[in-house]
């Protein structure tokens, strides 16, 4: 098995504590991808295997909002056999890496939970050694069953392989940034068996702050940069408001109820530069 930590990223300045956290993990990840066209290639590494993917698209909306198609960007490039997908602002947990490779050798696919914290009251050396009980929960109880809404994709892991399959994070959410997280959870749950539920696993944790950082300007972005002109359109049966001046869209619904991703990510549609950052 070997394993690649996706972290769709907008903010350069938490970069270095979350880099830093998986330096000191009981052991490493086979790599770690950075999807992100504001993180710099000068970033400390701490001799971590770390590769940024820089992205541009004529065809997918990409400017806030588009976490989903970050995910699936690194998803796609991923050579590596499973996949850990991980949000920016978080601090990896000491074992974290060791749990969820243990995870993922007996099952395709897992949730795992985070733990809300206060970052400004510890060092981060001293978060590290701090044990889940510190932090307040996400989901009550964890390393329980929920609804399919807890799905969480900060702490996501998968047979990278299994996952494309199922057509990973479905872009028809690309408009909202909300959703796509408990979609993939939906499917997979239908997919394996499971229902309408899905377990949460603590361990793995993530250390999360309880106040969220705001995302940077965006440094590249396909969009309007004024209001959009939108009309509606059909897609697989969905009504979608498209902008006839750019790629954006928004969709008029809760949730999809198929088993397959309505608009399946196509790598092809993506322009990437990968950066090797050792």
């Amino acid at each position: 098995m070997t394993l690649d930590v996706i972290i769709p990223s907008v903010r350069s300045q938490t970069i270095d504590r979350l880099l830093y956290s998986f330096s000191r993990n009981s052991i490493w990840p086979d790599c770690i991808t950075i999807v992100s066209n504001e993180v710099n290639t000068d970033i400390a590494v701490y001799g971590l295997p770390v590769r940024l993917i820089r992205f541009q698209s004529a065809d997918y909306p990409v400017g806030h909002r588009d976490v989903a198609l970050r995910r699936n960007v690194g998803i796609w490039q991923s050579s590596c056999t499973h996949i850990l997908t991980f949000d920016d602002d978080q601090i990896a947990s000491k074992h974290l890496v060791e749990d969820a490779r243990a995870l993922l050798s007996s099952k395709p696919f897992f949730w795992g939970h985070y733990r809300y914290i206060d970052f400004s009251r510890y060092g981060l050396d001293e978060i590290l050694r701090l044990p889940a009980e510190v932090g307040r929960a996400r989901e009550n109880p964890p390393n329980a069953w929920h609804l399919w809404m807890s799905a969480y994709g900060g702490l996501f892991g998968a047979d990278a392989q299994y996952v494309r399959d199922l057509g990973g994070f479905d872009l028809l959410f690309c408009g909202r940034h909300g959703g796509e997280d408990q979609d993939l959870g939906r499917r997979l749950a239908q997919h394996s068996g499971d229902g309408e539920r899905v377990f949460v696993h603590e361990p793995p944790f993530a250390w999360h702050p309880e106040r969220t950082p705001p995302w940077e300007p965006m440094r590249y972005s396909n969009l309007c940069e004024t209001a959009h002109l939108l009309r509606p359109v059909e897609v697989v049966g969905h009504t979608l408001n498209q902008c006839t001046r750019c790629p954006y869209f928004e969709a008029e619904f809760d949730h999809p109820i198929g088993t397959v991703a309505v608009l399946r990510f196509d790598p092809s549609h993506v322009d990437t530069m990968i950066d090797e950052l050792r």
